[in-house]
């Protein structure tokens, strides 16, 4: 029975046997309706559903997760710093000290930032040290010698207390220097 639909597949066209006359011979030709859709082979259809089966249990509860990472940063808040500035002249022979006070223990850094004068080299030596005063004078617990620069060349922790910053000639100077110390601390 030919209800119209589809009767048979001929390669990729779909073909409906019907009353299609033909005018020269009066015979009964198959009609062609259209290009056919391809079907879905079972072997796809099988794959398809696999697919979402796993896909389902991928999302359910005990399925696979996502790997996470947790960052935590614990700021602590630094003490402020203050900077003092020693500006004074050594003479030949002698030594000269400045007094400051620190409220906290902490990192002290002091850098003897340039030294001139007449007959007084840019680059000349001289002692720089760190200590605690003791009447008039300085007593040093650090010191070094050393050239005028831009880097701190005495780095310790100290305080809290009242500590002094020393300045002496080590037999360079023919004349007075004038100096300038920065002393940085919290």
């Amino acid at each position: 029975m030919n209800d119209g639909r589809i009767n048979r597949r001929v390669g990729s066209l779909c073909v409906r046997d019907g009353p299609s006359s033909n005018a020269h011979s009066g015979a009964s030709t198959p009609r062609l309706l259209r290009a056919c859709p391809r079907r879905a082979s079972s072997g796809f259809i099988f794959v398809a559903g696999l697919g979402l089966a796993l896909a389902g249990t991928a999302c359910s509860e005990g399925g696979l997760t996502s790997p996470t990472t947790t960052t935590t940063t614990t700021t602590t808040e630094s003490p402020p710093i203050t900077t003092e500035t020693f500006e004074d002249t050594v003479r030949p022979g002698n030594s000269i000290f400045y007094s400051f006070t620190i409220d906290q223990s902490g990192t002290v850094n002091v850098t003897l930032l340039s030294v001139s004068g007449t007959y007084v080299p840019s680059t000349v030596w001289l002692g720089l040290g760190i200590g605690q005063p003791a009447g008039t004078e300085c007593v040093t617990t650090t010191s070094i010698n050393t050239a005028a620069g831009t880097s701190p060349q005495l780095t310790g922790t100290y305080g809290p207390g009242v500590f002094c910053a020393k300045v002496s000639d080590i037999g360079n100077l023919f004349g007075p220097a004038l100096f300038t110390v920065t002393i940085d601390h919290t």
